[in-house]
């Protein structure tokens, strides 16, 4: 790939702040390249682009992590120096976030000045647009929580098995929820501004720091999901054994997860999905952590441990994202009405 030749290969490892420009970059690079081919479905094939590009330096990064957590000693929940030590030491985690902010405040100035210039960012930004946050104004309430955290907990789940499946794959899905926002938010400021009449800019500010803690927490747990799930599929491939056990295994456990699926909806009659989201939560966790079995070197096992419990932190972590969400949207007014007002402007 020639933009890959661009920056040096060591640019990731020496300054976790150059992954930030370079997701600056390749996201510009991306929307416009997605523009000029793909211009009726160019907000989803800029993530495309985006990720392609993208997807070399998250590979050499992640063989870096697998050798030298092969070598670290075991993270354990129980143990708060092992980690400390294990974030403080673990580059992929900050690479990552450097990526997701700069894919999100790319696609947040696009979209907020793009329209300022006579374009239509709709038109460029459709698909990510449609995603459409829930407007709220009552206190906090348990469904809100609960209708979140399910539908997080499936983006979450399908980051860490891409992950596993497709290696480096889920930074397809990092790069599209960091669009999505970040497109959503400066739309979103820039017509609520127009409509009231009040500084667009002034509207954008509030919002980045309205959702900036839960959009970190969030976001946060689907980076920890994929790189726990990709340096797990590192070491599955190490072994044709393990290659061939894990496609059983992950067989087995999709027709379990749907056998569930069909006694849930109609042995009980159950329509909800929110209790099967729920429960699911507690079966595939459970499911996952009998992956280890496939391993029978103590040092591949013992790298799997390591992510398990990486996997387990997302899902802490996207638990308090939930609960952040919930309780933004339902008591910050200035949140709704600024949404209020882009709508009536649309």
């Amino acid at each position: 790939m020639v933009l890959e030749h661009l920056f040096p290969e060591n640019w990731l490892e020496k300054k976790v702040g150059y992954a930030f420009l370079i997701a600056v970059i390749y996201s510009t690079v991306g929307i416009i390249v997605a523009r000029l081919l793909f211009g009726a479905n160019s907000g989803i094939v800029s993530v495309i682009f985006t990720s392609l590009l993208i997807l070399p330096y998250l590979q050499k990064m992640f063989k870096k992590e697998e050798r030298e957590e092969e070598n670290e000693k075991r993270a354990s929940l129980k143990q708060l120096a092992s980690l400390k030590h294990f974030f403080k030491n673990n580059q992929a985690i900050r690479v990552y976030f450097s990526i997701f902010l700069g894919i999100f405040l790319t696609y947040a100035f696009y979209s907020f000045i793009l329209p300022q210039l006579g374009i239509n960012t709709f038109n460029i930004f459709k698909e990510q647009l449609f995603v459409d946050p829930a407007l709220r104004g009552r206190a906090f309430g348990m469904s809100t929580f609960l209708s979140i955290l399910t539908n997080n907990w499936w983006v979450l789940l399908a980051c860490f098995l891409l992950a596993i499946i497709a290696g480096d794959g889920a930074i397809f899905f990092i790069t599209w929820n960091a669009s999505s926002w970040g497109a959503l938010f400066g739309y979103r400021a820039l017509t609520a501004g127009l409509y009231a009449g009040e500084n667009p800019w002034w509207y954008l500010f509030l919002i980045l720091i309205i959702t900036l803690p839960h959009l970190i927490l969030e976001g946060g747990a689907y980076i920890l999901s994929a790189i726990s799930g990709g340096i797990i599929s590192n070491e599955i491939i190490k072994e044709k054994s393990d290659i061939r056990n894990f496609i059983l295994y992950v067989i087995f456990g999709f027709a379990l997860i749907v056998l569930f699926r069909f006694i849930y909806k109609y042995g009980f009659g159950i329509t909800s999905p929110l209790g099967f989201s729920l429960i699911s939560i507690v079966i595939i966790t459970a499911m996952i952590y009998m992956i280890r079995r496939l391993f029978q070197q103590p040092k591949l096992k013992k790298v799997f441990i390591n992510n398990y419990t990486l996997f387990i932190i997302a899902i802490i972590v996207f638990i308090i994202g939930a609960l952040v969400e919930t309780f933004v949207l339902d008591n910050v007014t200035i949140l709704s009405k600024i949404y209020v007002f882009s709508l009536l402007f649309g």
